[in-house]
């Protein structure tokens, strides 16, 4: 099979009359963008539908998982827990972007939150969203270690396009980082033993003016030719995979050390980018 695309849109999203029909047609527009980057065919997967089981049946080349618009407080952890338990385990070549990039540094322990708040006189690039939550929206430029497979033939600083009010604050146990933006520094991550990337940005939303994230994703594709295995003898018990899932979101630091209770409850009903 080609390349798994993990739906990670919460289902609100997903069946809301406006915000549905707006998700489809960026869904589609990944979806033929990542079958032009890896010349395979591409199958979309909801997000509750991944199993470790299931990806080890139907043997992808690749799983690239999604962005979100919900705040994470809106998903359930049993829906998550598949997706979660073959993160972990890595059998094919993984692509995080931006929420999927947050949800693999997660479920390897990283910790996470906002930005921060909007300064005063700062400007809100979309105040439609998450107000007074300080945002990286449009086309920014990135500072990337050239070393790293996902940066091969790129310059110093490309250019690839943001929208996110929410990221990871660590660097996960096993893995290196290998992009920063003046306001999110931990851009890019790479498991060291696997091929699995994480990136906050959005590769797929390129444009005529700003053609980074197709080498981007082309990169990708070319790692995920290499040396990745399907798991064998290292093959953890699934017990033991699962064990700690709760854990990713049983505690408190889906909430910024900064914020207080109000403000939690405001993060509770807001859109994340």
């Amino acid at each position: 099979m080609g390349v798994v695309y993990v739906d990670l849109e919460h289902s609100r999203i997903v069946q809301d009359p406006v915000a549905g029909a707006s998700h489809r047609a960026r869904l589609d527009s990944a979806r033929t963008r990542l079958e032009a980057a890896s010349k395979q065919t591409c199958d979309v997967m909801r997000f509750d539908e991944v199993t470790l089981d299931r990806i080890l049946v139907i043997k992808p080349n690749a799983m690239v998982i999604s962005g979100n618009t919900a705040d994470w407080s809106e998903y359930h952890v049993e829906t998550l827990a598949g997706l979660i338990d073959t993160i972990r385990t890595a059998p094919v070549p993984i692509l995080g972007i931006c929420g999927g990039h947050q949800l693999i540094g997660r479920a390897h322990g990283a910790a996470w939150g906002p930005l921060g708040r909007v300064k005063e006189g700062e400007f809100d690039p979309d105040p439609r969203f998450s107000p007074g939550m300080h945002k990286e929206r449009g086309f920014h430029q990135l500072r990337v270690d050239r070393c790293n497979p996902l940066f091969y033939d790129l310059g110093d600083a490309p250019v690839v396009f943001q929208t996110h009010y929410w990221h990871l604050t660590s660097i996960p146990s096993g893995f290196v980082g290998c992009a920063s933006s003046i306001d999110s520094p931990i851009q890019a991550i790479m498991r060291l033993d696997r091929a699995v990337f994480g990136v906050q940005f959005h590769p797929e939303r390129f444009d005529q003016d700003h053609q980074d994230g197709d080498l981007i994703l082309r990169n990708f594709f070319a790692a995920a030719c290499g040396d990745a295995p399907l798991l064998a003898e290292h093959e953890l018990q699934a017990e033991d995979r699962l064990i700690t899932v709760d854990a990713v979101f049983a505690d408190q630091s889906l909430i910024a050390d900064d914020l207080n209770v109000e403000d939690h409850e405001v993060l509770l009903s807001t859109r994340r980018y």
